[in-house]
């Protein structure tokens, strides 16, 4: 598995323009297995999801999720790093 070494919660500008609309590996913080997900948008605060593993784990666990949304937000904080599939 690839660790991607250019990812810091926080510092989203050069990793998130590229990763817009491909589908990406999540390694979360509180999960040891990894999640995956297509990224729509990004802002300072985190990723919105739509689709894959990644999403159905949010929409299962996360306060406030939408449940019969396709696209869920993940903090930066929860993200221990990402890597293009």
């Amino acid at each position: 598995m690839i660790i991607n070494p250019n990812f810091v919660p926080g510092e989203t500008n050069e990793l998130s323009a590229p990763l817009i609309n491909e589908l990406v590996r999540f390694k979360l913080h509180e999960v040891a297995e990894v999640k995956e997900g297509v990224i729509r948008v990004v802002d300072q605060d985190g990723f919105w999801i739509e689709g894959g593993s990644l999403c159905d784990y949010l929409r299962s666990v996360s306060p406030g999720a939408i449940v019969h949304s396709k696209v869920q937000f993940v903090e930066l904080k929860r993200i221990q790093w990402i890597d293009r599939r």
